[in-house]
């Protein structure tokens, strides 16, 4: 860092600013300068998209800007899915992770746990239910929630049909 309080220093930006701005006297001529090259637009995210899974009744889509949800429905559960674009910076992940494994029941998804986390928010009662939350690394989110219809079993036959693996690697 510059210290302009050292006489010095400051003479010494003074010389190199006068020496920068010394020209030879002739004008020169004008050079038009090219028009900047665009940055090339950065690859669109592909689409969010939730397909048909088998053994569930799959309602229609429901884009919206940055996520789109899907019911599914099998005997009484009716669970809505959500899938949306939720980046997270490494730090972000390891806190994800870290919280999801101290205070929630896990989920097993077929994936290396660097790649991704699901966990359960479960009710006891009368009609025990679950939903199941799940965070990519890459940075998709997934939300199962079956508003009290659907357990364990529901939210798990769901994921396995959802393309989990296909997403962690976008």
């Amino acid at each position: 860092m510059v210290d302009p309080s050292r006489p010095a220093t400051v003479a010494l930006l003074l010389a190199a600013v006068a020496i920068g701005c010394r020209g030879s006297g002739r004008s020169r001529p004008a050079v038009e300068q090219p028009d900047p090259t665009p940055l090339a637009a950065a690859p669109a995210a592909a689409a969010l998209a939730l397909p048909d899974v088998n053994g569930f009744v799959s309602g229609v889509s429901s884009p919206a800007p940055g996520y789109v949800r899907r019911t599914y429905r099998r005997g009484s559960a009716r669970v809505e899915v959500t899938l949306a674009r939720m980046p997270m910076s490494p730090d972000d992940y390891a806190g994800w992770v870290k919280t999801s494994t101290a205070s929630f029941p896990q989920a097993a998804l077929g994936l290396p746990a660097a790649d991704a986390n699901g966990f359960y928010q479960c009710t006891d009662g009368p009609s025990p239910s679950c939903d199941l939350l799940i965070q990519l690394r890459v940075g998709v989110h997934l939300e199962l929630r079956g508003g009290g219809t659907s357990s364990r079993d529901d939210v798990d036959a769901l994921a396995r049909g959802l393309p989990l693996r296909q997403l962690a690697n976008d």
